[in-house]
């Protein structure tokens, strides 16, 4: 579905762009070219990210500096922008327009925006896409309360790991994990706020659409993706990762921190309740635990899953927590 809405709009844009180039006025030969470019440079582009994504620790890829990574992502935009610019117009009219004076100039544009828009990429995944945008529009230059939900995910053992096989190793270790985890995590529209040692913490805006079951699906996600890579972990490190994770919901203060190097920050009994719930669910011996205030908000099949549990009397709270319990098998989980 993602491959699909992307391709719809590069065949719009290729269709935006045959209109332009022709005055307002195109032919239908000159729109089904603009189309196919349209069609071409957005597959390729695509294809390209996509792999890029899915490279695992041990690919050369993974080893290369940031500013080739870079380089190479926008040597391969370029590639596809010319062959997509040229290849429909040489099929359809018979017009090689590389023999055109001014094809040099479209070739130098091509790296040039391929260039910027492999930095943006790269500068998303470095600060977060909901971080990049805020910090780009302003968002949250003075500070503002929002509702989120939050989910903490923590490794479980991972102490005695570090010990074992030593920093190095159990740094790519984590790095492992937290690409196993990111595809639960983009599935589910969340946005990592920050990784905290071995933890890692995920939030949505509670004004989204039907987030509450998919912060659900994600921690069910988040251990299915985990038990199917074990034996790779096995082999690899010797041990499997196995994750706790605490899911809460409540007001936030939302707001950028810091000069030369700035952050969202999100401060206020939220985040800390969910801390307070992970360290619940491993007392009472839970892959998940869900606070009373986001059961709530899930739909009658999504409470199905739940198990309440007694209350908990978590340390630097008043009152004692509500908390539920998630069945091991989360498919029963729906929209």
């Amino acid at each position: 579905m993602f491959l699909a809405k992307i391709l719809l709009v590069s065949v719009v844009i290729g269709l935006l762009i045959a209109t332009i180039r022709h005055g307002g006025v195109p032919s239908a030969v000159d729109l089904v070219e603009g189309a196919l470019s349209g069609l071409l440079i957005g597959l390729g582009c695509t294809l390209t990210e996509l792999l890029s994504r899915t490279t695992r620790r041990g690919s050369i890829l993974r080893r290369l500096p940031l500013a080739v990574l870079v380089l190479l992502r926008a040597l391969a935009f370029s590639f596809f922008i010319v062959v997509g610019l040229t290849l429909p117009i040489w099929l359809i009219s018979d017009v090689v327009i590389w023999d055109d004076p001014g094809f040099l100039y479209i070739f130098g544009m091509s790296v040039l925006i391929a260039a910027l828009i492999s930095t943006i990429i790269e500068v998303t995944r470095l600060l977060g896409s909901e971080a990049t945008l805020s910090l780009l529009t302003g968002r949250y230059r003075q500070p503002r309360v929002e509702d989120r939900i939050v989910l903490v995910a923590d490794l479980v053992g991972s102490t005695a790991l570090a010990e074992r096989i030593g920093d190095l190793r159990f740094h790519e270790f984590l790095g492992d994990v937290a690409l196993d985890l990111a595809g639960p995590i983009e599935t589910a529209r969340g946005d990592v706020h920050r990784y905290v040692g071995d933890a890692v913490f995920v939030t949505w805006r509670l004004q989204q659409k039907g987030v509450a079951n998919a912060a659900l699906r994600c921690a069910a996600d988040m251990h299915r993706a985990l038990a199917k890579a074990a034996p790779r972990y096995r082999s690899d490190f010797g041990s499997a990762p196995h994750l706790r994770i605490a899911i809460h919901c409540g007001p936030l203060a939302a707001g950028e921190i810091g000069d030369w190097k700035k952050e969202i920050a999100l401060l206020g009994d939220t985040m800390n309740t969910a801390a307070r719930i992970e360290g619940a669910a491993r007392d009472i011996g839970a892959k998940t635990a869900v606070s009373d205030d986001m059961a709530t908000l899930l739909s009658d099949d999504a409470r199905t899953s739940l198990t309440l549990c007694s209350g908990y009397a978590a340390h630097g709270k008043s009152a004692s927590l509500t908390l539920w319990m998630i069945a091991e098998d989360h498919r029963s989980v729906t929209t």
